[in-house]
């Protein structure tokens, strides 16, 4: 996740978390607008954290999975990651 920048890491996941909760279903004009990042350059970086979220519970570390599980933080690991993500969805 090093090789990408910070702002491209911030636009992936909130276009993630938004495909997460039924908001998005695809990379628009709007979020070219506000961020500068077209959909060939998120896509890479969209896949990885997807994939990430799905691996979380059963990593070496999962003591951030067990934290969000919580419901003093909202039960957030509950949601389901948008597999369609993972696939070529451009």
């Amino acid at each position: 996740m090093l090789r990408f920048p910070p702002s491209m890491l911030a636009a992936t996941d909130v276009f993630n978390a938004q495909c997460t909760l039924g908001v998005f279903k695809e990379w628009n004009a709007a979020c070219e607008k506000h961020n500068s990042y077209g959909k060939n350059q998120i896509l890479e970086c969209s896949k990885l954290m997807v994939s990430f979220y799905q691996k979380a519970a059963v990593g070496k570390i999962t003591s951030v999975h067990r934290k969000y599980s919580m419901f003093k933080y909202g039960n957030v690991v509950k949601y389901k990651p948008t597999s369609f993500l993972l696939e070529a969805w451009f």
